[in-house]
Order: structure tokens, then sequence, then C-alpha cells
């Protein structure tokens, strides 16, 4: 495949939205329920081969602290960033208005280039609890132009993904993440209809069975009764 593309990613958003879980995730495949919220930022790669395309990409990632007080620092990690990844947690009402009014005006406000966006629906594993519907978010993606993103950090759901549908936008003008997700669907349902059919067939298979075990029982019966009589 050649050397790597190599491409900086930044992800953003308020505290405890489970954005160090989702890098996690995505380059160590652990996860931590007792992890303390980052208190400076962290880097950490992962190269991802595209076999489909032939290429590869080498994730530099870099995960920022959401509180506050450091949030001014986080301009030195993200204005030079290739890729953004907005992150919010759906239990949490606060989180997404959060990116709404700050964190994607402060990224086009302070970077340079145009970086491609996604934004991140966390924590889906509580969607009980969930306050922001998909549709909210989706439509928010929309208006920024971004991939969204529904993930969970600790089912480890989606963000394999995510990570998929940023390295291919950045290697192929024009991509459509919607098309990959809907394609990814239509296998999944059609990989999902095939194994129904086999599991009917075989529910089929052993109620015949067991319809002519009891033919045969009746018959022996039958037989038994005419003979004592």
């Amino acid at each position: 495949m050649g050397d790597p593309e190599q491409i900086k990613v930044v992800l953003l958003g308020e505290t405890g939205v489970g954005k160090t879980s989702i890098i996690s995730q995505f380059t160590t495949h652990t996860f931590d329920p007792h992890r303390e919220t980052s208190l400076s930022a962290q880097f950490i790669s992962k190269t991802v081969d595209f076999q489909d395309i032939g290429q590869s990409i080498k994730f530099d990632i870099w995960d920022t602290v959401g509180q506050e007080k450091y949030r001014s620092l986080a301009k030195i990690f993200y204005k030079d960033a290739k890729v953004i990844i907005f992150v919010y947690d759906i239990t949490r009402a606060e989180t997404f208005e959060g990116l709404k009014n700050y964190w994607y005006d402060e990224t086009k406000n302070n970077v340079d280039s145009e970086p491609i966006l996604a934004v991140v629906a966390n924590k889906i594993d509580l969607y009980a609890d969930s306050k922001i519907s998909n549709n909210d978010g989706k439509a928010f993606a929309d208006q920024i132009g971004a991939i969204f993103q529904t993930t969970s950090a600790l089912s480890d759901s989606g963000i394999s993904t995510l990570f998929e549908n940023v390295g291919k936008k950045y290697l192929i003008p024009g991509y459509d993440y919607q098309s990959g997700d809907k394609q990814a669907q239509e296998q999944f349902l059609k990989k999902k209809k095939e194994e129904e059919g086999r599991n009917k067939t075989g529910r089929n298979k052993k109620v015949n069975e067991n319809k002519g075990v009891k033919l045969e029982q009746n018959e022996n019966k039958k037989k038994q009764k005419k003979g004592c009589c």
C-alpha cells in the first residue's frame, strides 16, 4: 500500500463526554469505567489500512481537555488539524449545546484550513436516558457539513465506522459517508435475512420431524390397540 498518509485528528467537547474512552477503544480496544477526566492533552497514533481502496492512514490523535478553564489551550492543538471530531454525551443536553454554542464557533474562527468535521453522539448504550435525539444531532452535523456518528465507548459501537468515514473522506474527494453507511446497513440486513431464512428452515424441518414422529407414534398406538382387542 505504500507509506500511509499522516493526518492530525483532534477530539473536542465538554469534560466527561467520553473523548478519551473513544480513543482508547479505537487504538487499544480497551475501556476503563473508572477512568478519570483528562487534565492535560494526550496524543496517540494508529495506522489503518483501507483495503478496499488500497491506501492507509496514520491517525495522529489528540485528546483535549474539556474543562472550561483549559479551553484556551485547545487552540494550540486544533489549529492545524486535518480532522476535528466534536463529541457530546447523549444523556447531558448541555454537552450538545456546548458544541453548538462554543466548540464549533471556536474552531471556525481559529482553524487556518478546512478540516473534515464529525459530530459524535456518544454513550448510546444509555439510550434510555437520552436527552438529545439522533435527529437533532444529525441536523446539526448537516448544518455544519459534518459526518454524524453514534458511538458507545463502553460497547465499542460505531467507533471504527467513525474513523473509517473520516479517513475515507480525507482520501476520497466527494466521499459520501451516508452512502457508505447505507451500503453497510444493506449488507447487514441481507445477512440478517439470510440467517433468519436458515433459522426458519431449521425450525420448519424440526416441526416436520416432530410431526413425523408424532404420526408414527399414533400409528403404533393404533396397531397396539387393534392387536389387543
